[in-house]
């Protein structure tokens, strides 16, 4: 996701600026699907496990702040959404779900620019209970941390749909293009959100190609999706409402994910509605893949 920023001695605003996507999100107020517990499982673990891998935070620490924003955050979210009641710790309540998945990433944008490069991890197994961990010198610098949370997030998501993920099976689960296959991305993309759909993720998933002949000519191509109802609908608008460093597209992920997997690379950009959620993609093939 692209984010333009401009420095204050410069910023003005034009008489028609929208600051809807400022305001925090009002409750969803209409039904939404049930989650499959086994798919809602598999998307908040990808987020821990993304964070786990690049190691700048020790994961019981994690668990500590995680833990604080829940206890922060919870009492207003069930304010909001009073009388009706959230299920306190079922996943497949897709009000809970909503929460939670906002918690984590919420949590996840608040340390990520305290990211450490060395620190002690609880270890049960090691002598005194504790190992040192070092960060891949790669990815030192916590601007980068935000993209390759999303990155693997994604990663994550895509393997376990695709090969298994605690004994289950995510039938209909497309396999990787080529990047000479680029006329294909938008049905197979609508392939993998029916996926989430059939999941509960959302009520429906619409793919929808557009013609862009300039990205034709370079083998890529656009595509918009829109997704009703989906379960991260009020967490998304509550994470962008407080300009926060990530938001929980874990949708949008595992697309990128799969194009990434089929050779291509690509970018989008979020518009979130009272209903839906709309992605706005571009991609192209990797250099050398063409």
């Amino acid at each position: 996701m692209i984010q333009h920023v401009q420095t204050a001695a410069s910023f003005s605003l034009p008489q028609s600026f929208d600051f809807s996507h400022l305001l925090p999100p009002e409750p969803v107020a209409f039904p939404r699907k049930v989650l499959d517990q086994r798919f809602a499982v598999l998307l908040l673990r990808s987020t821990y496990d993304a964070v786990d891998a690049l190691d700048f935070i020790a994961m019981d620490q994690f668990q500590i702040q995680f833990w604080k924003t829940r206890q922060a955050e919870y009492e207003p979210y069930l304010l909001q959404y009073s009388p009706i009641r959230v299920r306190q710790g079922d996943l497949t309540d897709p009000l809970y779900f909503d929460f939670i998945s906002f918690a984590q990433y919420s949590t996840v944008g608040t340390i990520i620019p305290k990211g450490l490069q060395v620190f002690k991890e609880f270890c049960e197994d090691c002598p005194d209970q504790s190992k040192t961990v070092r960060r891949d010198a790669t990815f030192k610098d916590n601007s980068a941390l935000p993209a390759q949370v999303a990155l693997r997030t994604g990663d994550f998501i895509y393997d376990g749909l695709r090969n298994g993920f605690r004994e289950e099976i995510f039938p209909g689960t497309p396999e990787p293009l080529t990047a000479s296959q680029s006329a294909l991305v938008p049905e197979r993309v609508q392939k993998l959100l029916s996926v989430f759909v059939d999941r509960g993720f959302a009520i429906k998933a619409q793919v929808t190609a557009e013609n862009t002949a300039a990205n034709k000519l370079n083998g890529g191509g656009a595509f918009t999706v829109r997704m009703e109802a989906p379960a991260n609908l009020w967490g998304v608008g509550a994470l962008q409402s407080r300009q926060a460093l990530m938001v929980d597209a874990v949708d949008a992920m595992t697309v990128q994910a799969y194009l990434r997997a089929s050779g291509f690379a690509s970018d989008y950009t979020l518009q979130r509605s009272s209903t839906a959620i709309e992605q706005r993609w571009s991609f192209q093939p990797m250099a050398g893949q063409a």
